[in-house]
């Protein structure tokens, strides 16, 4: 989860964690909150 939420490439983390299935990866250490949401729409109109 920390890793997922520093940005890591998702695909390196599902490297790293060993999973056949980046859905895997992706539902067990992303999560999305109304923060984030609202960060990331910011980094996208900068």
């Amino acid at each position: 989860t920390r890793l997922a939420s520093k940005n890591m490439n998702p695909k390196d983390l599902q490297y790293i964690m060993g999973h056949s299935n980046i859905s895997i990866t992706m539902n067990w250490y992303a999560h999305a909150s109304i923060d984030t949401a609202k960060s990331e729409v910011q980094r996208l109109i900068a």
